[in-house]
Parts: structure tokens; sequence; C-alpha cells
């Protein structure tokens, strides 16, 4: 072990399947993906290192690329403790890299976007049900498309946060907000620099309803802050954490 002098701080890049997790967060008596870690951590570096997270996913929610930082006074390499790491998760979790970075280096802080999916299916499955959210109705993709428009920019999103949503603010800057289609799913992608508490799942509730045929106007929708005003919050099994930039 290292002298306290020469302690080094490390970056994860982690994916997971989040079915079986109560979210990111540790939570006394349920299984997270952060307590899970940390007990990883405990055993391959002997002390309790306090992980930062650069976006806390809800119960639910998978990641393909979540980043998270720590502090150890390790001496072992970042090949090693990936492999090692690897070797005492479950299969629903993996530590796809560690890298040494600077010391001043905040998962959460130095993030300047997250890109999220929400992933719809358009055709009946009984394979991935649990990871994409069934649409069989025949969707307006063009109106689709002119109401995410709406959401690019900065703009307060009170109207898409959660009732127990405590940000400092509800300003955010979305910088992409569009459909992709690879059929038989539509996936709806958003990147912005921060995002609220539910965001994705109110604003993919409201832009479904709106593909569905609701004359809704999303600008007008926006400008209302008020949750009363979107559509439903859809259910988080098809949310994924695609990527974070630095």
């Amino acid at each position: 072990m290292n002298s306290a002098a020469d302690a080094v701080r490390l970056r994860l890049d982690i994916s997971y399947d989040g079915t079986d997790f109560s979210g990111w967060a540790v939570q006394p008596g349920r299984r997270t993906v952060a307590g899970v870690l940390t007990d990883a951590l405990r055993t391959l570096v002997r002390q309790d290192p306090r992980l930062v997270v650069a976006g806390r996913t809800d119960a639910g929610v998978h990641a393909a690329a979540q980043v998270a930082s720590f502090a150890s006074e390790t001496r072992l390499s970042p090949v090693v403790l990936r492999r090692a790491f690897n070797a005492r998760l479950p299969v629903d979790i993996r530590v796809r890299s560690v890298e040494e970075v600077p010391g001043g280096f905040n998962a959460r802080f130095d993030a300047k976007s997250r890109t999220y999916h929400y992933i719809f299916i358009t055709r009946a499955t009984a394979l991935w049900r649990n990871y994409y959210y069934l649409v069989t109705a025949t969707l307006d993709l063009p109106a689709m498309r002119r109401a995410l428009a709406e959401l690019r920019g900065e703009h307060d999103f009170t109207t898409f946060a959660a009732s127990g949503d405590d940000s400092r603010t509800k300003r955010c800057v979305v910088s992409k907000a569009e459909l992709l289609e690879t059929p038989p799913l539509l996936a709806l992608e958003i990147t912005a620099d921060r995002f609220l508490h539910h965001m994705v799942r109110s604003i993919a509730g409201t832009a479904l309803e709106i593909g569905r045929g609701k004359p809704w106007n999303m600008a007008e929708i926006v400008a209302a802050r008020d949750p009363a005003a979107a559509g439903p919050t859809l259910p988080p099994h098809a949310l994924y954490l695609m990527h974070v930039r630095y």
C-alpha cells in the first residue's frame, strides 16, 4: 500500500443491466450498483473509497457507459484492477476500463454532457420486453421529431421533473434531442449538460403521446413549467445511459 502522499485518482468506465439493481446510490438492505462496486473495492484496495458518479441512475435503468471516480493508495495497475474487478463482480455489471486521471478529476462535476436513450420496440416480442418499451400503434414520427426539436437549447425543464426533485435549478442545456430508427427499435436520444430526476422518462412519455396523435405543442408544454402539462412518465426498464463526455 502506498503512502497517503502517493494516492492516485482512478476513473472507472462501467456498464450494467439495471434490472436487478435498486438504482446507483447505496441503500441499506438493497442491492445497488454503488454498493456492489464498493464491496469489490474494499476487497481489492483494502479501504472504503468514496465513489463519485457522473449521474445517479434510478432502479431499473441501464448503463452502457457510466463513469465513476475515486481516490486510492493501491499499488495495483489499472489493467490489473480491471481484471480483478470483473473477476469479483456479478455478471450484470462490468468494469470496461480503469484509468489513472489527474488528482482533481471529478466524474460528476467535470462531465460536460450525458447522453441517454429511451428505446421503444414496435413489434411484440417475448425476448426483449424487459429492455424496451413496446409500442404497437402507428406513430407520427415527423410530429415527434418536431416536438423534440423544441427541447434544444437552454430551458427551465420543471415540467419534466419528478415531484421530489430538489435540484437547485431546473435549467438544463439540451444539445441533442432526436429519434434514431433501427426497426423494430426506435430510440429517443437526448444529450444535455445535466438531467433532472425522471426528466428523460417524462419527455419520452410526452413525445410518445404526440406520436400517437395528441395535438400538443412541446414548446408550450416546456413553458408551462408544470408537471401536469407533461405526458406520462414511462417505466425505467427502457432507459439507458449511453455516454458521458468530458
